[in-house]
C-alpha cells in the first residue's frame, strides 16, 4: 500500500492546504557566540529569491520529463555500503570522554541523566569506538553487564544535549516503556539558515527512506513513491520499501540573530512524530537547514532541499521567505568543521521507579 501525498496533511491544522501552519509573527532578539564569530540581534528580512536544486551526480532524472528514473537493487546497496563506509570512518573519530568530561544532570540510584557534548557517539557500536555509554558505565555502580544495557535512547553523534541512561534492569525495562509510549517531552534548540518569517508553526511533510542516497531519509513523493515499485526487498532489504510515514514538526522562533552577517533563526522544535532524522529533513525542506548539518544542508549527503525539486517546494512546502542557495552555502562556508547547531535541551518525564515527575533543562553551546 503506497501513501499518497495528500493523505498525510492536516487539514484540521492547516488552513491554507499547504504543509506549514504559522500563525502570529513578533520580532525577538538574542546575542550568541557561536565559536569564535559574533551572532548579533537583528530584525533585517532576507531576500526573497528562490531556492535553487542542487543537482547531485548520484540522482537520476531524466531531463526530458523530469521523471525520476528508478534505480536496481544493485545500484541501491552499492550506494548504501559506500555511504555506510564514510558512516564508519566518521564513527572513528568520536571522542573519548574522560570523568571530568561528564556533565552529569541527575543521578540516583535507578537513572542518570547527562549532557552530551557533540562529537561523541551515543554506542561504540561493533568498532568499539568511543561513547557517551562506555564513559558513564565506567564510573556509575549498576548491575548491568555491559554499557549498551543503559542506553533507553540515542542522540546522534554530531547532537549535544540531555540524555537518560539506566542503571538497573527493572529501569532499563520501565524507561522503554516510557519511550515507547511517548510518554517523554523533548525540545531541541536549533540556529537555522536565514530568518524564519513566522515566530512558529507546524511542519507536516510524510518521511520515506531515501533509496538515492540511503541509508538518510526524503520527504515522500508519489514519484518516488512509484520508482520502489520494481524493487526486490529481498535484495534491497524491508525498511527501504516502508511506507511513507506521516511525521509533524512543531517550530517556535526564540531570536532572529547573524552569524558573519548572515541572517539565521534560533528555534525551539519538537519532534511531534519521532521519526528518523525528521528535524532535519523537515527544515531542509522548509528551506531552513540546521546551520553546520552536513547531511541535510547544502551540498550535504542526502538529498538537497529534503528531495524535493523546485516544482515541488512550490506545491509542498511554500515559503517566500526560504534561505536561497547561495546565503545557505555562506551559512555552510562560515559553519564548515564546526559541529552542527543543534541540541536537546529540555527533557520531561515520569521516574521509572517512584513515578514523580522530572523536567531538565541546559543551556546549548552555540
Amino acid at each position: 500500500m503506497r501513501f499518497t501525498l495528500s493523505a498525510t496533511l492536516i487539514a484540521a491544522s492547516l488552513s491554507t492546504g499547504a504543509a506549514f501552519a504559522p500563525t502570529f509573527q513578533r520580532e525577538t532578539s538574542k546575542t550568541v557566540l557561536f565559536s569564535t564569530l559574533k551572532a548579533r540581534p537583528t530584525t533585517a528580512s532576507i531576500a526573497k529569491k528562490p531556492a535553487v536544486d542542487i543537482e547531485n551526480s548520484f540522482r537520476k532524472i531524466n531531463d526530458a520529463s523530469n521523471k525520476i528514473v528508478p534505480l536496481t537493487g544493485e545500484e541501491i546497496n552499492a550506494r548504501l555500503n559506500a555511504q555506510l563506509e564514510k558512516l564508519r570512518e566518521k564513527d572513528r573519530n568520536s571522542k573519548e570522554l574522560s570523568q571530568e568530561d561528564l556533565v552529569v544532570v541527575f543521578e540516583d540510584d535507578d537513572i542518570i541523566v547527562v549532557d552530551k557534548p557533540s562529537g561523541v557517539l551515543t554506542v561504540a557500536g561493533k568498532e568499539a569506538n568511543p561513547s557517551l555509554a562506555k564513559a558513564v558505565y565506567d564510573i556509575v555502580k549498576t548491575d548491568l553487564p555491559t554499557e549498551d544495557h543503559m542506553v533507553v535512547h540515542r542522540l546522534g553523534m554530531d547532537t549535544s544535549g540531555l540524555i537518560i541512561l539506566a542503571k538497573t534492569k527493572h529501569a532499563v525495562r520501565k524507561m522503554n516503556e516510557v519511550f515507547r509510549s511517548r510518554k517523554v517531552e523533548r525540545q531541541y534548540e536549533a540556529l537555522v539558515a536565514g530568518h524564519i518569517e513566522k515566530d512558529e508553526g507546524l511542519i507536516s511533510l510524510p518521511i520515506m527512506r531515501d533509496y538515492e542516497f540511503p541509508p538518510y531519509v526524503r520527504i515522500s513523493t508519489d514519484d518516488h513513491q512509484r520508482a520502489l515499485l520494481d524493487l526486490d526487498p529481498e535484495v534491497v532489504g524491508k525498511k527501504i520499501l516502508e511506507a511513507p510515514k506521516e511525521s509533524i514538526t512543531k517550530y517556535e522562533v526564540v531570536s532572529r540573530e547573524e552569524i558573519d552577517g548572515n541572517p539565521v533563526t534560533r528555534v525551539t522544535l519538537t519532534s511531534i512524530s519521532g521519526r528518523y532524522h525528521q528535524l532535519n529533513v523537515h527544515l531542509a525542506a522548509f528551506g531552513h537547514p540546521i546551520v553546520g548539518d552536513t547531511v541535510y544542508g547544502i551540498e550535504g549527503s542526502a538529498a538537497s532541499n529534503g528531495g524535493l525539486r523546485d516544482e515541488e517546494l512550490e506545491v509542498l512546502a511554500p515559503n517566500p521567505n526560504r534561505a536561497c542557495s547561495p546565503l545557505q552555502a555562506a551559512i555552510s562556508s562560515v559553519a564548515k568543521d564546526k559541529p552542527a547547531c543543534v541540541h536537546a535541551k529540555y527533557l520531561r518525564f515520569r521516574h521509572p521507579i517512584s513515578g514523580n515527575s522530572l523536567d531538565f533543562s541546559t543551556d546549548s553551546p552555540f
